[in-house]
């Protein structure tokens, strides 16, 4: 049996999953949006996501196996064995390697590109950056789909 220290734990597992993938779709599909602008320096909402700095709800996502550990000992261990939890596990590995080596990267290329002056000569570059970012975060909403399943679903 669990008590209400591991419900709170769980908890707060779960919302950094949901905020911190949803910051990443975000970016994903905010490059979309800047990909797709006939004059993405004119949008202001483009211009102002997108302004200088880092994306630190995004991070939240790194604090989901901070979170998972404890559930785990909370548990009293019951689960460590089964496959479900290193499943997940590594998915988040893949998630978040795809958003440290690519999304994050671009992100921030995005950000260069768009507050820059010269439009004309950067908008190849800014939509071959936004693609990228449009990709990985694809690719971390899918490892998102895929835990959830693993972790309501718990293969064992």
């Amino acid at each position: 049996m669990t008590g209400p220290l591991y419900d709170v734990v769980l908890a707060a597992h779960v919302l950094a999953a949901v905020v911190g993938f949803g910051a990443l779709g975000a970016s994903g599909a905010s490059a979309a949006a800047a990909r797709r602008s006939a004059d993405p320096w004119s949008d202001a909402a483009l211009v102002r996501y997108f302004a200088p700095g880092r994306n630190w709800v995004a991070r939240v996502v790194l604090i989901v196996p901070v979170l998972g550990a404890p559930l785990l000992a909370l548990g009293h261990g019951r689960d460590v064995p089964y496959p479900w939890p290193w499943i997940g596990l590594a998915i988040w590995t893949t998630a978040t390697g795809v958003a440290s080596s690519v999304l994050w990267p671009a992100e921030r290329a995005i950000q260069r590109l768009l507050s820059a002056p010269a439009r004309d000569a950067r908008s190849g570059a800014l939509a071959a950056a936004a693609r990228r970012a449009e990709r990985a975060a694809t690719a971390t909403s899918l490892a998102f789909a895929a835990a959830v399943v693993v972790m309501i679903w718990q293969p064992r």
